[in-house]
């Protein structure tokens, strides 16, 4: 699949006020030798990942791994990441777009991708000057390599983004008057064939000549023309769809139905990009199966070429055997008609029938046949031909050999054929699973409906006190060495107090605090709003990272009991997650729950008890089993608090679904963040 202008086109316009939003490259990888995942990290929104590659740029859904060596990545690394996304573009109507990336210190980065012929990426300085390019470049038109400027190649057609009546009417003054409308208009339009077919049949002049070509014609043509181009660009009237090749794979895809689609085998898919992912990312497995098959191949052709040895010498086995056969029937019917001794006539008229003499070699004796030597230890004709018998079935013995090498031969071609479909039936590449920004951090929702979150260590402390304390929430501390803090979300937006929140969120904070791990069995926890917490430490003081100082009355909660549950829970999108808080909260929203106290065995022998217990419970529910099986201890691990614990009890909770439908803090973290 090669993308079109139009195409290239409605994917900026897609990806563009997602990632222009206060969006920066957290991470580059390299995939293939001329594609690139970009992950991009947002203080409050999820995760976008997008694939750059010669190909095309989408936004993709999925997870790859690197299945090349890449020239480029180390150089991309250095220069893109940690930079803000401040612009992409497309060039015109050319299959051309330009990312500029900002860092804090004013430094701009910006990447070409071109996705015409082989495709190429490039990366230039703020002046365009070329750093690094994946294929340097040097034609009639223009000259690409590492020092110089970048220029782009020269236009070809009329843009169909910027076409009007009076350029469409000035391309048919031309002497090829009986060229059919079709190859007229692919050779005078910047637009792919296919879609210049189904303009043409939309417009009805796909029969016609350009000479018969009339004023109402091309109107309709350029009418036709603008319309089809508005509705792909801005996503209008889409129904987008995948083609699929008769081996089953995904071959193209198409923002809008044409005319010759019925035709094809198709597969209707949510939205354009979600087609574009499919068909590309589908180009990129194939590599990765190809690159992993690639040495089994290169087994089998070798062990298929034992095959065919084997086959020839079983053929010359079997031949040589019945010329021996051939002649031991003979010489035995000579003895039976008198002949005993090999100077006989007759005897030597045999022999020369058959190709056969009788040689010496260092005073013994032998008959060769067929390339064969027998040792004649007498001249008695029969007992030369029982000799001869023997030999011709020892030689069969050996082609019954030759066949169990082949059976084995056969196996294992079979084996390593079965592997390497294995591997093109896998797929290599996993769903992106994108989480929800409070993931990152401790978080639980409270019984009333609240979201609760806690840093993790100081870093995250900090974070969370910085980037997502608003005036709508509260803030939880506690008189506890190593204690987080933590923050309901809009509390004060609900116009009520909420002492069931208060109390839970009160709860995690004392549990997740050094009072865990030296076994306390309750401690005392406050709240303040978030205009007593101070950013800045007074003058000419010092505060560690993660640490604020907090000015005015506090609210105290005294005695609070040292108590978690973990549990899973099912998000809205139907997938799973870890999560670990109050009791009371997570069995609300938990299907499955283990209450922790304080104490008992350490986090490994911790992790492994919750994690058997859980695939027990839920053993007979085969996604949650599916899942519960594929935990890893380190996430139970990061989940649990810091120090020893003990499961008191397990249990099936409540189950209600997390997400924004289900709890009036998460839409609204939502709507503020947008």
């Amino acid at each position: 699949m090669e993308l079109s202008g139009i195409e290239l086109r409605y994917l900026v316009n897609e990806i563009k006020p997602k990632v222009t939003s206060g969006y920066y490259v957290s991470n580059v990888t390299a995939v293939t030798k001329d594609s690139f995942l970009f992950k991009l990290h947002h203080t409050i929104d999820p995760d976008i990942i997008i694939m750059i590659s010669v190909r095309g740029i989408w936004i993709t859904k999925l997870k790859f791994k690197q299945v090349e060596e890449n020239t480029l990545i180390n150089t991309i690394k250095d220069e893109i990441e940690r930079g803000k996304i401040e612009s992409i573009e497309q060039l015109g109507g050319e299959r051309i777009i330009t990312i500029k990336f900002r860092h804090v210190d004013g430094k701009i980065r910006i990447i070409i991708a071109e996705f015409f012929g082989g495709g190429n990426i490039v990366l230039c300085d703020e002046n365009m000057q070329i750093l690094a390019i994946l294929t340097a470049i040097e034609v009639r038109h223009r000259t690409l390599k590492v020092g110089l400027r970048y220029t782009p190649p020269p236009p070809r057609g009329i843009d169909v983004f910027d076409i009007s009546l009076e350029q469409l009417q000035s391309k048919t003054n031309t002497q090829e008057k009986d060229l059919d409308t079709l190859r007229w208009m692919g050779r005078n339009i910047s637009m792919p064939k296919k879609f210049v077919e189904e303009i043409a049949i939309r417009a009805g002049v796909e029969a016609k000549k350009v000479g018969q070509l009339s004023d109402s014609d091309i109107n309709r043509i350029y009418l036709t023309i603008k319309e089809f181009v508005t509705n792909v660009i801005n996503g209008k009237n889409h129904e987008p769809v995948v083609i699929i090749g008769e081996d089953g794979k995904a071959q193209d895809a198409l923002p809008i139905i044409t005319y010759n689609v019925a035709k094809l085998m198709i597969k209707r898919v949510y939205s354009y990009m979600d087609a574009i992912d499919e068909v590309l990312s589908s180009d990129i497995m194939d590599i990765g199966r190809n690159m992993r098959t690639i040495e089994m191949g290169k087994q089998i052709a070798i062990l298929e070429h034992d095959l065919v040895e084997q086959d020839k010498a079983k053929e010359e086995v079997i031949s040589k055997s019945t010329a021996i056969r051939k002649i031991a029937r003979e010489l035995m019917t000579l003895s039976h008609c008198g002949v005993h001794s090999f100077n006989d006539n007759s005897t030597n008229e045999l022999l020369a029938a058959n190709s056969a003499v009788i040689v010496n070699e260092k005073g013994i004796k032998y008959l060769e046949v067929a390339d064969e030597r027998v040792q004649i230890e007498c001249n008695n004709l029969p007992k030369v031909s029982s000799m001869l018998f023997a030999r011709a079935k020892e030689m069969e013995r050996g082609s019954v050999t030759i066949e169990e090498s082949k059976a084995k031969l056969f196996a294992h071609i079979n084996k390593l054929r079965d592997q390497t479909l294995m591997i093109h039936n896998k797929v290599v590449i996993k769903q992106q699973i994108t989480k929800e920004w409070y993931e990152r951090y401790r978080w639980f929702i409270t019984s009333d409906g609240l979201l609760a979150i806690g840093g993790r260590d100081a870093s995250s402390n900090s974070a969370l006190i910085r980037k997502h304390l608003t005036e709508r929430d509260i803030v939880f501390h506690a008189e506890v060495y190593g204690s987080p803090f933590f923050i309901i979300k809009n509390f004060n937006n609900t116009g009520e107090m909420m002492e069931a929140s208060l109390q839970q969120v009160a709860q995690a904070t004392v549990s997740f605090s050094r009072a865990w791990k030296d076994g306390l069995f309750s401690a005392d926890a406050y709240w303040v709003m978030p205009n007593q917490i101070k950013k800045g430490a007074p003058t000419g003081q010092f505060l560690p990272k993660g640490s604020f100082v907090i000015e005015g009355k506090r609210n105290y909660m005294k005695g609070i009991g040292i108590r978690l549950a973990i549990g899973i829970v099912q998000f809205n999108d139907n997938r799973y997650a870890l999560i670990c808080g109050p009791a009371d909260a997570i069995k609300k929203r938990a299907l499955i729950f283990a209450i922790l106290l304080p104490g008992g065995m350490e986090p490994m022998h911790a992790a492994k008890k919750i994690k058997s217990e859980f695939v027990k419970a839920v053993a007979d529910q085969e996604e949650l089993a599916g899942f519960t099986k594929r935990i890893v201890l380190d996430d139970v691990i990061r989940t649990i608090p810091p120090g020893q614990s003990k499961i008191s009890f397990t249990g099936k909770g409540e189950g209600k679904v997390v997400g924004q439908s289900t709890t009036r803090t998460l839409s609204s973290e939502n709507e503020q963040s947008n």
